[in-house]
């Protein structure tokens, strides 16, 4: 399956739709939970400007053992906005009370937040200290968006450029921003990309330019692990100061780092990252 279309929608024919409070509106949530039944529950949050889609390449190799929920955050993909105005506590607290309906009957739940999602992900622990029984952060600049490099260079798409017109400035900024390697931009990338940017509302830069998440994630009631591609340009100081801060976070804090690949590492190295991941959540359950 090569067309990016079809790859989606296969996708999403497995999964059903569960809509909890947000804002004026609801906040959707998809579910793949046919194909393990009585499997763990993994939730996957995406990055800012994304949608579930962030996880595409992950999803498929998950499903079969694990119940999977991926939403999309508030003001993001079909989500409703979020009350104004909001913040990383406030978009957390919206997540954590829509788990409840998400994943029925409290049970535990292997949490998995992708850069701006890592930012929430300290708060929804804490609001559910006896569910939340993992928590995995991929790509999260813990200690502030870097302000210098390709990250700070993205081009602005005007409003009223044609899909023709914006493709090649929205490859570019995924060249910049997202991976390593630029034969990762293919035709699927570009598909969830131009989606995803013609969705999103949330201003979530401007949360991660002022939160710095490290203080959120120190002594959370579960184990921590970090994932990070090594060509990450989000990262600030560097990946060196990342790691230095997170072995100050707990006792039980792995960090996993993918050789060649850029931000985006669960799409770019799917491969290697669903090997990791997998490994990561045998051992959490294990423990």
């Amino acid at each position: 399956m090569s067309d990016p279309q079809v790859v989606i929608d296969d996708i999403l024919s497995r999964c059903r739709e569960v809509r909890t409070p947000c804002g004026e509106g609801g906040l959707v949530w998809r579910v793949w939970d046919e194909g393990a039944a009585d499997g763990p529950w993994i939730v996957l949050l995406h990055g800012g400007f994304g949608a579930w889609n962030h996880w595409v390449r992950n999803i498929p190799a998950l499903e079969a053992h694990y119940r999977i929920v991926a939403p999309d955050l508030p003001g993001c993909g079909d989500s409703d906005d979020p009350p104004e105005p909001y913040d990383a506590e406030s978009l957390a607290a919206i997540l954590s009370d829509g788990l409840d309906d998400a994943v029925p009957g409290g049970e535990p739940v292997h949490l998995a937040a992708f850069s701006f999602s890592g930012l929430l992900s300290g708060f929804i622990a804490r609001a559910h200290p006896q569910q939340i029984a993992s928590l995995a952060i991929i790509g999260t600049p813990i200690l502030g968006l870097t302000r210098t490099g390709p990250a700070n260079a993205l081009v602005a798409v005007p409003a009223d450029a044609s899909p023709e017109e914006a493709a090649p400035l929205y490859r570019g900024n995924l060249q910049k921003l997202m991976v390593r390697n630029p034969d990762a931009i293919d035709d699927l990338a570009m598909t969830l990309h131009m989606t995803n940017m013609s969705k999103t509302r949330l201003r979530s830069r401007g949360i991660a330019r002022k939160f710095v998440a490290v203080e959120s994630l120190r002594d959370l009631p579960c184990p921590l692990d970090f994932v990070f591609g090594d060509g990450d340009v989000t990262l600030y100081p560097d990946l060196a100061g990342i790691r230095e801060a997170a072995e100050t976070l707990g006792t039980d804090v792995g960090f996993h780092v993918v050789p060649g690949m850029g931000h985006w590492v669960q799409y770019e190295a799917a491969d290697a990252f669903n090997a990791l991941f997998a490994d990561i959540l045998r051992q959490r359950i294990r423990n």
